[in-house]
């Protein structure tokens, strides 16, 4: 039984097949491979983790890599080691990757396994690069291109299971190809709480988007509604409260990210406040509908 952080790469090979380094070669581009995908997963759980990842040993006979996944903290340590596992497993079903769809499917039942393997919370949500996966995988599929009819790759880590890896999927494309970028503009009503008023100028105003749960500064472009707030015409604001208002923001998604990210925000018309009590009723409502 393998001690936990260690996994453990197995080729069976068979002899006398063409060169005499093909085994080894193939061997390091596997090593490579799931030592770059170890680090990508890893970082997903902790995009601040510094662990080490080591080749332990090489044994003979059916060629043997031993690599042991070391952290500060021994259970994110036996998770890492669990991590081509959770790959391989992925990829039983698999027979083409051939686009974006394909790459989110593998990337959705790696975090789901990775959930269920570790006992530690971390702060960060699991959200595995989509582009840094392909990557990894498509350096998988090109190894075992060198391999020839019957040979095999199985993993092995901390039990006795072992998991074939399935060496004959096919990955043509370039993995930067399957993503795009996507940029939009878009306006749309929000309620905004208030976490810091401008009384002077016209400054960025803090901002969390209750709808969006995002936090963002922005300048308010209605002139007349800003104008009538600071010469005191309108009713105080504290932060605390909020306001309903038209904003605008650009969404964007780079190649292999999981999730949208916004910028150039700007409040184009306010309209109406909220007392920080009427908020909380309304919210309290919300969450009550939400159990009902």
């Amino acid at each position: 039984m393998l001690e936990d952080g260690i996994f453990e790469i197995r080729l069976d090979y068979k002899p006398a097949t063409g060169s005499a380094d093909r085994v080894f070669l193939v061997m390091a581009e596997y090593v490579s491979a799931f030592e770059e995908l170890v680090h990508v997963v890893g970082h997903s759980i902790d995009p601040e983790a510094d662990f080490s990842y080591q080749l332990s040993s090489v044994e003979q006979g059916s060629i043997k890599g031993v690599l042991n996944c070391a952290s500060a903290i021994k259970s994110f340590s036996k998770a890492l080691s669990k991590i081509p596992e959770h790959i391989a497993g992925s990829m039983v079903e698999c027979d083409e990757i051939d686009s974006e769809e394909d790459i989110e499917a593998l990337a959705i039942q790696v975090e789901d396994k990775v959930k269920n393997s570790i006992d530690v919370k971390f702060p960060n949500e699991l959200n595995i690069n989509r582009l840094r996966l392909a990557e990894g995988i498509k350096k998988l599929v090109d190894a075992s291109e060198r391999l020839i009819d019957g040979e095999t790759i199985d993993l092995k880590s901390g039990g006795n299971n072992v998991v074939f890896l399935n060496t004959k999927v096919r990955f043509d494309k370039e993995p930067s190809s399957l993503f795009i970028e996507i940029l939009r503009e878009v306006k749309t009503t929000e309620t905004l709480l208030i976490k810091k008023p401008v009384f002077f100028g016209d400054a960025m105003w803090d901002f969390k988007s209750i709808e969006r749960r995002k936090s963002f500064s922005a300048p308010i472009m209605d002139e007349l509604w800003l104008k009538r707030f600071q010469n005191r015409e309108l009713a105080h604001i504290d932060p605390g409260d909020a306001i309903i208002a038209l904003v605008s923001y650009e969404a964007h998604k780079a190649k292999g990210a999981k999730h949208f990210s916004f910028s150039n925000h700007k409040i184009l018309h306010v309209e109406r406040p909220i007392k920080s009590d009427e908020l909380q009723a309304i919210l309290d409502l919300e969450c009550n509908s939400e159990e009902a």
